[in-house]
C-alpha cells in the first residue's frame, strides 16, 4: 500500500513537471519526503508533501481536483510555517498545481513570492498537419565541443522570458548546462538545428514534456519554429512511442502560448511556483 501511494503522489506532482516527479520520487528513496496529506475521493483528488534536502526544501500541492477545507488550507499552513524561522537557512519553496487559488494565497500569505505562473498544454493529435520540410536546417544532436553555440543560443532565447520575470540574466553556468545537455543527449532526446554554421534553434524531450524549446530571436516568426516543433511531436509520438505530449509555458510569456496553439496544443491546467523570502 505504502508503495501505491508514494507512486500516486509522483503522479500527481508529475502534473508540475517531470522534474519536479523524479525529485520526489528521489526524496522518497532517501527518507526526505513528509506527505502531509493525500486524498482521492469524490471531492478532493491529490497530495501536499515537502521534500527536505540539506540545500533546500520544497513543498507541493497537487490537487487535479479540489474542494475547499479549512482544516487543509491550516495543515498546510502548520506544516510550513515550522520551516520559515529566520534561522532557517536552506531555500524554501512552494509549488502549486492548478487554478487553487486559496493555495496560492496561503503561499503569498505566508511570505513566499511568485517565481513563475504558467500553463500546461496538450498536444492535440486529433489535429496532427504535416509541414513541408524547410531546406536550410540541418539537424543534429549535442556534443561538447558545440557546448558555445548552444549556450549563447539559450541564453538569447530566454533573455526576453528572464526580464520580464525579473530573474538573473546572467549567463548560464557552463559546467552545469554541459551536464544537463550530456544527460539528455546520452538518451537521444536533444536535438539541434542548423543554417549552415549557425545553430537557430533546439529541443529537449524529458519524459512526455518538451522541456525546452528555443530558437534565435532572429529566426522567429519565419517558420522554422513550426517545423521544428513538428519534428519534435513526431519524435516523441513515433520513434518514442508516446501517446501523450506536454509543455509548459509561463504566462507571461503570451507569444509563446499563441504559438503553441496555433501548434495544435490545447490548455490543460495551470501551475505557480514560489520561493520564501525572508523579511
Amino acid at each position: 500500500m505504502k508503495g501505491t501511494i508514494e507512486s500516486e503522489v509522483c503522479r500527481f506532482v508529475s502534473l508540475i513537471s517531470t522534474d519536479a516527479a523524479n525529485y520526489v520520487q528521489s526524496g522518497f528513496a532517501n527518507h526526505a519526503v513528509t506527505l502531509v496529506h493525500y486524498e482521492d475521493s469524490p471531492r478532493s483528488q491529490g497530495a501536499f508533501c515537502v521534500v527536505e534536502n540539506e540545500d533546500c526544501i520544497i513543498a507541493y500541492a497537487v490537487f487535479s481536483r479540489y474542494h475547499h477545507d479549512e482544516a487543509l488550507i491550516t495543515l498546510m499552513a502548520n506544516s510550513l510555517q515550522r520551516h520559515l524561522s529566520p534561522s532557517e537557512t536552506r531555500e524554501v519553496c512552494f509549488n502549486v498545481y492548478g487554478r487553487n487559488t486559496e493555495i496560492i494565497q496561503l503561499a503569498q500569505s505566508l511570505g513566499f513570492a511568485t517565481d513563475m505562473e504558467g500553463f500546461h498544454l496538450q498536444y492535440d493529435f486529433a489535429k496532427e498537419v504535416e509541414l513541408p520540410e524547410i531546406t536550410p536546417l540541418v539537424e543534429k544532436g549535442f556534443s561538447p565541443d558545440r557546448l558555445e553555440e548552444f549556450l549563447h543560443l539559450f541564453d538569447k532565447a530566454y533573455y526576453p522570458l528572464k526580464v520580464e520575470n525579473g530573474w538573473s540574466t546572467e549567463p548560464s553556468p557552463k559546467d552545469q548546462f554541459l551536464q544537463s545537455m550530456l544527460s539528455y543527449a546520452a538518451d537521444d532526446r536533444v536535438r539541434s538545428f542548423w543554417i549552415e554554421d549557425t545553430l537557430i534553434g533546439a529541443y529537449v524531450i524529458a519524459g512526455e514534456y518538451i522541456r525546452d524549446f528555443v530558437i534565435l530571436p532572429d529566426y522567429q516568426n519565419q517558420g522554422y519554429g513550426s517545423r521544428m516543433l513538428n519534428h519534435c511531436i513526431h519524435r516523441m509520438a513515433n520513434t518514442m512511442g508516446m501517446k501523450r505530449i506536454f509543455l509548459r509555458v509561463a504566462k507571461s510569456n503570451s507569444g509563446a502560448k499563441r504559438f503553441y496553439e496555433r501548434n495544435h496544443f490545447v490548455e490543460r491546467s495551470h501551475f505557480a511556483e514560489h520561493t520564501f523570502v525572508s523579511k
